[in-house]
């Protein structure tokens, strides 16, 4: 199961910054979203700060393709980390200072989701490069652990933060954190864009990753799965924080535990799937768990009991990182290096389709209380998943090119 981790000292390195900078993203999405509902107590501000903080996934994740694919991928999360590191001092400063306002909430939000928008493609890309092609799949699933065990480390670390030492220190911490990714960074070795990469700027750049993913029926299938998801489910976690004050009434703290679930629940998929090569290789557990994980998420959103709706996040984790780790892996093994970062990028539209939902949802919210706007939402999911579950039926083989 961790046989990656053991025989690639550079991989290692690469999962210690991985585990940093994430577990730093975490801690900033829960802090993020608190500190939007103690400015104006607003369920729609809350969404609308998900949203500024997200659309730069779809803004730039073509671009950032582009520039992962053409430019040595080291030097590219070096400049990120150094960017958000900054990033998340600026809003421990201002917090600090009593400063912050709604506008500067939404403008840092803007800033920080637009350095994340290089960073996650980045990294995920790079592991490619440090380990041979038999051990990818292992090594594309233990980063997908990974980047889940943040989910644990970061919202609890949050939660638990922000009742002891404030929202200042939080942000404080979580710039801590991203020192210690560009130090892991530092280490990684240099390595130039792939040749068949160079020169593919511009428009023509832009459109490789696009055309690639429209002539492979079994990628589109993945990257609709993905935006049911993303747009439909995943606005779950920006509405924790309202949950946890006004529906379930257990604070910050209660939110951290939610959300480490959550976690718990994803690092335990994601491990499942770096130990069972039959899960990526099953032509229907993309559909099944995604639809799992959206059935799951609108039953903690309609189930009145706290206990229950915790234990189900847990297992909303587990399927929910089963889905993206193989999602992630087959992506990763249907197209070759020279063009993975715009294909990569082409998936990671999908997420920058998140805040888009999380500023419907988080209207929807407003309008008819969280718990009816999520499972209305799941219910669209669902039916959206099978629709295209039925139009883009999987491949006998689904880690072969076409």
């Amino acid at each position: 199961m961790l046989h990656s981790l053991q025989s690639y000292p550079t991989f290692r390195v690469l999962m210690l910054g991985t585990l940093a900078t994430n577990s730093a993203f975490w801690m900033y999405q829960v802090a993020v979203g608190w500190l939007a509902l103690q400015l104006l107590n607003s369920p729609l501000f809350v969404g609308l700060t998900g949203f500024a903080g997200g659309i730069p996934l779809l803004l730039l994740s073509l671009p950032a393709g582009i520039i992962i694919d053409r430019f040595d991928r080291r030097l590219v999360l070096l400049a990120s980390q150094v960017a958000v590191m900054i990033l998340a001092g600026v809003f421990a400063l201002l917090i600090g200072a009593g400063a912050i306002a709604p506008w500067s909430t939404l403008v840092l939000a803007f800033a920080y989701g637009s350095v994340m928008a290089f960073i996650f493609p980045t990294r995920t890309t790079i592991v490619t490069t440090l380990v041979s092609r038999e051990d990818l799949v292992n090594a594309v699933a233990l980063n997908a652990a990974v980047q889940n065990a943040t989910r644990v480390t970061g919202p609890a670390l949050a939660g638990i933060l922000i009742a002891v030492i404030g929202l200042a220190g939080t942000f404080t911490v979580a710039a801590l954190l991203q020192v210690l990714a560009l130090v892991a960074t530092s280490r990684l070795p240099a390595r130039g864009a792939a040749s068949a990469a160079r020169g593919a700027l511009g428009w023509g750049g832009l459109a490789v990753g696009l055309r690639l993913v429209a002539q492979d029926a079994y990628l589109v299938r993945l990257i609709l799965l993905s935006l049911a998801t993303n747009v439909l489910v995943m606005p779950y976690i920006n509405l924790m924080p309202v949950f946890a004050q006004d529906v379930m009434g257990i604070g910050s703290s209660g939110l951290g535990l939610l959300l480490a679930g959550t976690g718990l629940g994803t690092v335990v998929g994601a491990l499942w799937v770096a130990h069972s090569r039959r899960l990526t290789e099953g032509s229907r557990m993309q559909s099944v768990t995604a639809a799992a994980f959206s059935l799951l998420v609108l039953a903690f959103a309609v189930i009145p009991s706290v206990p229950v709706a915790a234990a189900i996040l847990v297992v909303a984790g587990v399927v929910s990182a089963a889905f993206l780790a193989i999602t992630q892996t087959s992506l990763q093994m249907r197209v070759d290096d020279e063009v993975r970062g715009r294909v990569l990028s082409v998936y990671l539209l999908t997420w920058g389709m998140l805040p888009l939902g999380q500023l419907a949802v988080g209207a929807l919210a407003d309008a008819v209380g969280p718990r009816g706007a999520l499972a209305a939402a799941g219910v669209v999911a669902l039916a959206f998943i099978a629709l295209v579950a039925w139009r883009f039926p999987a491949p006998e083989r689904v880690l072969e090119s076409p």
